[in-house]
């Protein structure tokens, strides 16, 4: 009895949400087709990805757009920007700007990372294992057009 009132309390929430905002936000893109710029979802949509990849790492969605990425031994690598889905809405990538000169941005693999507790035990974080040097080698991240 619980569980179908939590289930329909979730399910008018997210009709809600769906019926409240078609507007296109930058924080979560569609992958690009080869050659092209990636292009921007509806709210609608990225609320949906943000939440089920907050959940896929045991993070809050809050904690997910704060993350920072971290090295195993909590060197800061960049801080998540922007998160990448494919044409069915599953999350790909997430953008990563850099830390050092330049605010340069690069696309992750979600395969490339894993959630990570900080070590002061508050904060959730992402990890990877690849070094500093080799996310800068990734190629440079090419925002959606502005609109």
């Amino acid at each position: 009895m619980i569980r179908t009132a939590l289930l329909s309390a979730a399910a008018v929430s997210l009709l809600a949400v769906a019926a409240c905002s078609d507007n296109t936000t930058d924080d979560v893109v569609q992958a690009p087709a080869p050659g092209a710029a990636p292009a921007p979802v509806t709210e609608t949509r990225a609320q949906t990805a943000q939440t089920t990849a907050a959940l896929a790492f045991g993070m809050t969605r809050k904690e997910l757009e704060d993350a920072d990425l971290v090295s195993a031994n909590f060197t800061d690598l960049g801080d998540i920007e922007t998160l990448v889905l494919d044409a069915s809405g599953a999350l790909t990538q997430v953008v990563v700007e850099l830390e050092g000169p330049g605010d340069r941005k690069v696309a992750l693999p979600i395969a490339d990372i894993s959630p990570i507790a900080h070590a002061n035990g508050t904060e959730k974080n992402l990890t990877t294992t690849l070094s500093a040097a080799q996310l800068a080698a990734l190629p440079e991240w090419t925002p959606p057009p502005a609109g």
